[in-house]
């Protein structure tokens, strides 16, 4: 199953409104998100879960489920939750929890994490590398660890916004 929903994330890469099937979503992080499981039968938000956002509502639906990441250790068809992206609520503070969802695509053995998300438009690739979460390249090889990933207000890393990761599928 993690095959099919990556496979389905690579197909929609470049899009700027996420479309499987010919049936398309919210031009969002979250409706990319729902896009890539859209091939699955993996409930995404659950009727109890709760929040502001699409992004909360499914992370607090993995953990009603007990499915999120302790230990920090991602694995591809992982969920990556992010605060503070963006000024949500538009109150001039970066005060915006579950602001951005990604799906985790690979992870090398360095600590780098590949994902998906829906930025600047479109879906693309992003990198984080939680070892590293304050630079944007390892300074011996030139290896992208952190792509920018907070929208204004200076240029923030992924590893730095990062909140959690957890596991909508089953290992």
């Amino acid at each position: 199953m993690v095959r099919t929903v990556l496979d389905t994330a690579t197909y929609m890469l470049g899009q700027d409104r996420p479309t499987v099937d010919n049936r398309p979503y919210r031009a969002d992080c979250s409706g990319f998100i729902e896009a890539a499981f859209s091939k699955t039968a993996v409930r995404l938000i659950a009727t109890s879960a709760s929040g502001g956002s699409s992004s909360e509502h499914m992370y607090r639906t993995l953990k009603e489920a007990g499915r999120l990441r302790a230990d920090r250790k991602l694995r591809p068809g992982d969920l990556v939750f992010f605060h503070n992206t963006w000024d949500r609520n538009r109150n001039g503070l970066r005060d915006d929890l579950f602001s951005h969802v990604g799906l985790v695509d690979r992870v090398a053995s360095d600590g780098t994490v590949s994902f998906f998300h829906f930025v600047s438009g479109r879906v693309t690739r992003g990198t984080m590398n939680l070892r590293h979460p304050g630079e944007a390249r390892d300074p011996e090889t030139g290896k992208t660890w952190n792509s920018p990933i907070r929208r204004g207000g200076g240029r923030v890393f992924a590893g730095q916004l990062f909140f959690r990761g957890g596991h909508p599928l089953d290992p």
